[in-house]
Formats: structure tokens, C-alpha cells, sequence
């Protein structure tokens, strides 16, 4: 497991896993001109597993699937398909939307366990271990819109409290590494990619 509680210097009070996922994630581009914008639109097929580890249960069934869209620097995403349209077509009119996956080609994908906790009855850490050796996680907490700047001041004293657990480096997404490691297609979106077999943190 990934936490250990107690075996620190300064264990979590509480600790309560949560959920154990699998996560499948396909992005989309078309030519550049979705991410030269800072948009990312992308698939998710997510199976939950209560209490079991799925790498010794054999192969996954297929499970829930979203699409999901968001704009670099900032905070929204959305998971509305209409709106994921718009967002689409003004930045590329003449893509036939009407397609599967709104006509556009497959620039990554990737899976990963995910792995979520309830730490001191507060903060949900979410942890992903991908299929290509890159680990990445968040620390979150639901407040109300008028409650987000003291929810912040929170999270920051909980990172730092918790400092033992974490690597202090430049945290790097999912999607960075994937890239870092297999290259950024440069011409033409690979029609089949390679596969390999918000507060963030990178874990040790």
C-alpha cells in the first residue's frame, strides 16, 4: 500500500481508504488545434472496485464512460457533451462533430489505478499510479464557493503538516509524463497510440 499510517512523523489522525479505481483515459486533438488553445477533451472508462485489488482479479470489465473537457488554467471542466461541442466547433468549424468522437483523432492514452482516502475526516487525497511508472496525486476539499480561499489556506497547512509523505518536487501531471516518455505526435495524430503495459503532489 501506498500509506502507511503510524510508521511516520507525523501520522494522519485518521485514515479511511476509500475507493479503488481503474481509469482508462483516451485524449483527443485534431491537428494542434484544440491544445494550441489550452482545451483538453478526453474519454474515461472508470470501473470502481470496493476493497479489492484489481491487478489480481484478471481482466477488467468494462465500466462507466465519460467525456470530459477543460480549459488550461482554470479550475471548470465540464462533463456535458453538448457543451464539449461548442467547445469543439469554435475552435475547429469545419470538423464533422457529428462523428464519433466529434471527428477528432487519439493524441494519448493511458490507464491507471487510482487509489482515494479520507484523511482526518477533511481532505480527500487521491493518488494514480499509471500503467507507464508515473505517480501523480491531488489533495481536495469540497467547501462552498464562498468558503474556497479559507479551503486553500487548509490544504496548504495540511501539505505542509504532511510534508514526510510527499515529494517536494515540480508535481507532473499525467499527461506531461506520458508525453516525456513516448514523444508529442508533431505532424499527424497517431491513430493508435503507444501504449505502455487542485493542489497536486508527486508521491514517494
Amino acid at each position: 500500500m501506498l500509506m502507511h499510517l503510524g510508521t511516520s512523523p507525523r501520522p494522519f489522525k485518521k485514515l479511511h481508504e476509500l475507493n479503488l479505481e481503474s481509469l482508462r483515459d483516451t485524449y483527443y486533438e485534431k491537428g494542434n488545434q484544440l491544445s494550441s488553445t489550452g482545451l483538453w477533451v478526453r474519454k474515461r472508462q472508470q470501473v470502481v472496485f470496493p476493497h479489492i485489488n484489481p491487478l489480481l482479479e484478471g481482466e477488467l470489465t468494462p465500466g462507466a464512460v465519460s467525456w470530459q473537457a477543460k480549459q488550461k488554467r482554470r479550475v471548470a471542466q465540464t462533463e456535458d457533451k453538448s457543451q464539449i461541442l461548442q467547445m469543439v466547433r469554435s475552435r475547429f468549424p469545419k470538423c464533422p462533430c457529428h462523428k464519433k468522437s466529434f471527428g477528432l483523432d487519439v493524441l494519448a492514452e493511458f490507464e491507471a489505478i487510482r487509489y482515494t482516502f479520507l484523511a482526518d475526516d477533511k481532505f480527500t487525497i487521491v493518488l494514480d499510479n499509471t500503467d507507464f511508472d508515473h505517480q501523480v496525486g491531488e489533495v481536495e476539499l469540497v467547501v462552498e464557493p464562498e468558503d474556497v480561499d479559507e479551503a486553500h489556506t487548509d490544504i496548504d497547512a495540511f501539505l505542509e503538516e504532511s510534508a514526510w509523505f510527499y515529494d517536494t518536487s515540480n508535481p507532473k501531471g499525467k499527461l506531461t509524463a506520458y508525453f516525456e516518455k513516448f514523444g508529442y505526435p508533431k505532424e499527424k495524430v497517431q491513430e493508435e497510440p503507444a501504449k505502455a503495459g487542485p493542489h497536486p503532489f508527486a508521491p514517494f
